[in-house]
């Protein structure tokens, strides 16, 4: 995408639009994390409940910071940031203002820090996360490209992001950061 396209497609992001687009690991759909009404209708979409919360996926921890917990060490932001084999979405304690849409009915929101392209020109644009969860209805296989996006959700999406390929094709591993569990392999 030119710069020009990455302006204009973040401009409707922090108007509301949905996308769908590839992510370093699977297709998704997104969203600016803090319009509510942007997020519940992507769960709608989804037909996912609320309360499974989402995903805030950036090109820098410094976006991610105003929804997690102040009280983070050093060594902890760190631990986030570093490059791994794959993928690993992070679980971190939410802010007390972190909103419901995106930690659902837990107390931690879940963070991916990336370095895919499409994200990182996002990201930087906006100064802020986006929302990721997967590009399918609850329980169904993920779209795997622009084309079944079309075909599958065309009429309830905004915009669906080509020129981009996903990283793995393989969610996340899940890792919660106080704990250390890991939810999803």
């Amino acid at each position: 995408m030119s710069p020009w396209s990455i302006k204009r497609l973040c401009k409707a992001i922090e108007n509301g639009a949905i996308i769908a687009y590839p992510t370093d690991t699977i297709w998704g759909f997104g969203c600016h994390p803090m319009l509510a009404s942007s997020a519940i209708k992507i769960l709608n979409i989804k037909q996912r409940p609320v309360g499974k919360g989402l995903i805030l996926l950036a090109s820098q921890m410094e976006y991610c910071l105003p929804y997690i917990d102040p009280g983070l060490s050093a060594e902890q932001l760190d631990l986030i940031k570093q490059e791994t084999s794959h993928p690993v979405t992070w679980l971190l304690p939410a802010a007390k203002n972190c909103p419901v849409w995106l930690r659902g009915d837990f107390s931690t929101v879940a963070v991916r820090i990336t370095s895919h392209p499409f994200i990182e020109a996002i990201c930087d644009e906006m100064h802020s996360p986006i929302v990721s969860t997967s590009a399918n209805r609850h329980r169904r296989s993920t779209i795997r490209n622009a084309l079944q996006a079309r075909r599958q959700f065309g009429e309830e999406l905004d915009y669906i992001v080509t020129g981009f390929g996903t990283g793995t094709n393989r969610a996340s591993e899940i890792k919660s950061l106080v704990t250390g569990n890991t939810t999803r392999i």
